[in-house]
């Protein structure tokens, strides 16, 4: 199995100088992956990127065999270079308790910064610009194969309630598994937000895009790559692994950002 890189440029006049040519690799959906052995074409790809920071939007790891001991072999090559943020997936709070408890304490301990509706400061020059980590209850999580409540929604107070108020004072970049309930992201406030779970779709249908969603959604208007809404952006990554179905022209992906203190054309 092989992926592709796939680089943003954002550009915003709220990016300080500080923060410009700033990179980040963002990881998603691997489900216990490998890229060669012990993932070292995945680790190689990411340091000749040489970015300055990694973040995972969840379903990294997931109940199948040996994905989470890889998951967390990959974590332990990544946090020797760079600082790792992550947040948990649908698949991660599916894990029993005990088994999501002890794989959580020891992606710490090799130095993960999980952000379960927590925020951190990243620094670059002296300057500074937030992460947010959003883990939703699954509830919000619509799988028609299992029972969830129907007609239920996912407001911007529901995400102020999480994570409360929005820093308006600086930049802010937003890591949310699911890219479903974007518009309440970006009303809360999020610059620039960082999901997965759709997987682009699966199946990709030229000029038509992703077929169908992991809760059977046909053509999901959020499938994967670049949105702009509101003068806010929103990246959906199209995984690094596979849980139902097969990949059809829609090879995984490890996306590269790059962000730039002005205006892009696209700003």
């Amino acid at each position: 199995m092989t992926f592709r890189t796939v680089d943003y440029t954002i550009g915003s006049k709220r990016i300080l100088p500080e923060f410009n040519n700033y990179r980040i690799i963002h990881l998603s959906d691997l489900h216990g992956a490998l890229y060669g052995r012990d993932n070292e074409d995945l680790v190689r790809r990411i340091r000749q990127t040489d970015p300055h920071m990694v973040v995972m939007t969840g379903d990294m790891a997931d109940t199948s065999l040996h994905a989470i001991q890889r998951f967390e072999n990959l974590c332990c090559q990544l946090c020797d270079d760079y600082p790792v943020y992550y947040v948990e997936g649908n698949h991660e709070q599916e894990m029993k308790e005990k088994i999501r408890n002890k794989f959580l304490k020891t992606i710490r301990e090799m130095g993960v910064i999980t952000l379960k509706n927590q925020q951190q400061k990243i620094f670059s020059r002296g300057a500074f610009i937030k992460i947010y980590g959003l883990v939703t209850p699954m509830v919000y999580y619509k799988d028609l194969l299992k029972e969830y409540q129907r007609g239920i929604t996912f407001s911007s107070q529901d995400t102020e309630e999480l994570l409360g108020k929005a820093d308006d004072s600086c930049y802010k970049i937003l890591l949310a598994h699911n890219p479903l309930y974007y518009p309440s992201y970006r009303d809360w406030g999020a610059d620039l937000t960082l999901s997965g779970h759709i997987h682009g779709g699966i199946i990709r249908i030229p000029k038509l895009g992703g077929l169908l969603s992991p809760d059977l959604t046909f053509f999901p208007k959020y499938d994967g790559g670049h949105f702009k809404e509101q003068g806010k952006h929103l990246i959906v990554s199209r995984g690094l692994g596979n849980h139902f179905l097969m990949r059809i022209l829609n090879p995984p992906e490890l996306v590269s950002i790059t962000l730039r203190s002005v205006p892009c054309k696209e700003s």
